[in-house]
């Protein structure tokens, strides 16, 4: 994969952005297992969870989609012209109750889930300590879960086989960071939003490029799921 662009902090409505790399921002990296104990409350301001999953995660078992997801997710999953795809949709569903479930301290499928358009996904709790915003956005096996207090949009893209220069790199971050804002819009009763828009580069596997937008500030970041860097292996084995 090729280096994240350089850094420029944040944007306005109309400006292109530069996503934040990942050393500007105190990233914390855990197992997938991991988020059942270090996961229970709902991010605070400045926070950003994000999840990592494949299509095959063992937590989200055909028992657990089942019990967990609603019935129009289930037909959702089962009328789903690729069976492939459906799966990875159950998965990623499942998943998104079961982390959701821990920070509101119910079951999965207590979980309030809403689809709107433009797959908007909409998440109510009995909590009322300040909205919850998700995305869930996919590339291959690849399946990514971000929920913040601020409103957030995931941009995925792949590198082009044989685009080595800077210049085609750096357009594929750009078009990922533009597929982010216009997730973080989507229910934007205002065309003209006054948002300063944040944009956070994701350490993402193989050959895909991928920025979560941010219409907040993001100082740390919970990670479960993502291979944990060189530099974080050797801060942890010296603390």
């Amino acid at each position: 994969m090729s280096a994240p662009p350089g850094p420029l902090t944040h944007m306005s409505s109309i400006d292109r952005i530069s996503p934040l790399p990942v050393t500007d921002v105190a990233w914390r990296y855990y197992d997938l297992a991991k988020s059942r104990v270090q996961i229970h409350e709902a991010p605070a301001p400045g926070e950003v969870f994000l999840w990592l999953v494949p299509s095959e995660f063992r937590f989200a078992s055909a028992s657990n989609i089942g019990n967990w997801l609603s019935p129009a997710e289930r037909k959702r999953t089962r009328l789903h012209p690729n069976s492939a795809l459906g799966r990875r949709f159950s998965v990623a569903r499942a998943t998104l109750r079961l982390v959701l479930s821990h920070m509101f301290h119910c079951e999965p499928h207590e979980v309030g889930v809403e689809d709107e358009p433009d797959d908007r996904i909409v998440v109510t709790h009995p909590h009322d300590d300040g909205p919850v915003h998700v995305d869930v956005a996919y590339s291959g096996i690849w399946i990514v879960v971000a929920v913040a207090s601020a409103r957030i949009g995931l941009g995925l893209t792949v590198e082009s086989t044989g685009a080595h220069d800077a210049a085609a790199r750096q357009s594929m971050w750009d078009e990922a960071a533009r597929i982010g804002k216009s997730r973080a819009q989507r229910g934007d009763t205002d065309a003209d939003t006054d948002a300063d828009w944040h944009g956070l580069t994701l350490p993402m596997p193989g050959g895909i490029c991928g920025v979560l937008v941010l219409d907040k500030p993001v100082a740390r970041v919970q990670a479960f799921g993502w291979e944990r860097p060189l530099e974080a292996e050797g801060n942890a084995a010296a603390s």
